[in-house]
């Protein structure tokens, strides 16, 4: 299962040059930044040409990284324009606003599959992010790209430079992540788990935004997010039974300790306030849960939900354990 799929961790550690201020929640500055550079270094057509559609799809990389074609052969998807971004931000979160010369930020960033042959792209971007500013609109000031680590799976003390500010070269693409690095961590078995959700969460059930989690919501939308991003993005479809697990995914209990968080940004694109939100908090779940472990552990670092781009649909693992006879 998922031999092929592969990611990789990022963190890019910026000193500021001048005074800047960040809002609470910073993916949706750093998301916003990487698209608008990326697409102004990587775009190889006309401006409005790309404005209407991408006649270069396969080449461009900005293309290839946020609007991701679904085939017109493929029995995924079928009928979507896009398939989900291969990458996820993932800002520091701290309630830090003013930044002065000298104070340093990180960003963390994943990789998936085929994307992390555009590594070379995506630090030219988060270089230049840093020498065109970063902040909020009009409160904007000039960072440096001090330098790029890659991160391993858990242990946050193993990691490896991969790009410096005094030689602004890159070495290499740093540790290429698999499902087994994932689940070292991982029990045999487990009948308890309980996760955070450290950023806001956004899952559809019935069509309409919900904070009521189940088991069967988790597993539904962790057996989907996996599944399109090892087809589109790493070559293999996810052969597992997934009716069998989503039947099985019922029997699970919970008692959730969740609420609804509503986070705005304003998209310079489209000129608006987007809505965005989701749920935060902790959620507990018990029953027979050692088929859904890799899932769960692999969700950890793709995250869950819409607006993962962003950063959203982070969560983390805080206990497991198994009840002794």
């Amino acid at each position: 299962m998922l031999k092929s799929f592969r990611f990789t961790r990022y963190r890019f550690t910026y000193t500021a040059q001048e005074p800047l201020i960040m809002p609470t929640y910073k993916g949706n500055v750093f998301r916003s930044r990487f698209g608008y550079i990326l697409r102004y270094i990587a775009c190889i057509g006309d401006e409005n040409e790309c404005e209407k559609t991408c006649q270069h799809p396969n080449k461009c990389v900005y293309s290839r990284c946020f609007e991701t074609l679904v085939p017109e052969d493929s029995h995924i998807l079928r009928g979507q324009p896009y398939a989900p971004h291969p990458f996820i931000l993932q800002p520091l979160r701290t309630a830090k606003l003013d930044y002065a010369p000298g104070d340093t930020f990180t960003c963390d960033m994943t990789l998936i599959g085929d994307a992390i042959n555009i590594l070379p792209w995506v630090v030219l971007t988060f270089h230049e992010m840093g020498k065109r500013r970063i902040g909020l609109q009009g409160r904007r000031g000039q960072c440096r790209l001090e330098k790029v680590e890659s991160l391993s799976a858990y242990r946050q003390d193993q990691t490896e430079t991969i790009f410096t500010a005094e030689t602004e070269m890159l070495t290499g693409e740093g540790l290429i992540l698999k499902l087994d690095d994932v689940m070292q961590a991982a029990p045999h078995s487990a009948n308890e788990i309980e996760l955070a959700f450290l950023t806001p969460t956004s899952i559809k059930v019935d069509g309409k935004w919900t904070h009521h989690l189940t088991f069967e919501h988790l597993i539904r939308n962790l057996l989907r997010r996996i599944r399109f991003l090892s087809y589109f993005h790493c070559g293999e479809d996810l052969d597992v039974d997934a009716h069998g697990l989503i039947k099985a995914s019922a029997d699970v209990k919970h008692v959730s300790r969740l609420n609804w968080l509503r986070k705005d940004r304003y998209s310079y694109r489209a000129e608006k306030s987007v809505p965005m939100g989701g749920f935060v908090g902790k959620i507990h779940f018990s029953g027979e849960l050692e088929p859904f472990l890799p899932f769960i552990y692999l969700g950890e670092y793709l995250h869950i939900g819409h607006h993962t781009a962003f950063g959203f649909g982070q969560y983390r693992i805080i206990s497991t354990s198994i009840d002794q006879p």
